[in-house]
């Protein structure tokens, strides 16, 4: 078990927000089903529908949840993306966006545990280094070619570059 990271923190809270979401509405699904069950057969599909968002709440819980409480990041991070767009898909708009935040919470999780700034963060630039202007000693003590233009040594007689006698 790793030390929590505040995103890791983060994310555990978001997917548990999402976990008590999707139980109030399970809890909704089982009082309408009970009530409309001595009417018609629409309670016994509602009822059915409701213990299917259990199991669902149960695997929600063990795939993701119990995983960020232990410091799995890795491991909890596909089954919350995976979590996240069922919810979606299933209309429960609100916990499968608070699971997508909790998935990218989860990445960022895992880039501070490993000691990398997350991928959004933005980073300094490094200074550019600026040029120092020095003297050459060539330049003070040189004879240029009037053919080619050419710097040659003060000693030199003839260019180095063209061959001309340098005068």
């Amino acid at each position: 078990m790793r030390a929590p990271s505040r995103s890791g923190e983060t994310a555990k809270t978001l997917i548990l927000i999402g976990l008590i979401l999707d139980l109030i509405g399970e809890a909704i699904l089982l009082a309408v089903g009970a009530l409309f069950l001595a009417v018609s057969v629409f309670g016994g599909l509602l009822l059915g529908v409701a213990a299917i968002g259990l199991l669902w709440v149960i695997l929600v819980w063990v795939f993701s949840y119990a995983r960020v409480r232990e410091g799995d990041y890795q491991g909890a991070r596909t089954p919350t993306l995976v979590f996240a767009i069922l919810s979606l898909i299933s209309f429960a708009l609100i916990p499968g966006v608070l699971f997508i935040i909790a998935y990218a919470k989860l990445g960022d999780a895992i880039s501070e545990s490993v000691g990398t700034p997350p991928a959004w963060s933005v980073q300094p630039t490094p200074p550019i280094p600026t040029p120092v202007a020095t003297a050459t000693p060539l330049a003070s003590a040189s004879r240029f070619c009037s053919h080619c233009g050419r710097a040659n040594s003060a000693t030199s007689g003839f260019c180095e570059g063209c061959g001309a006698p340098l005068g």
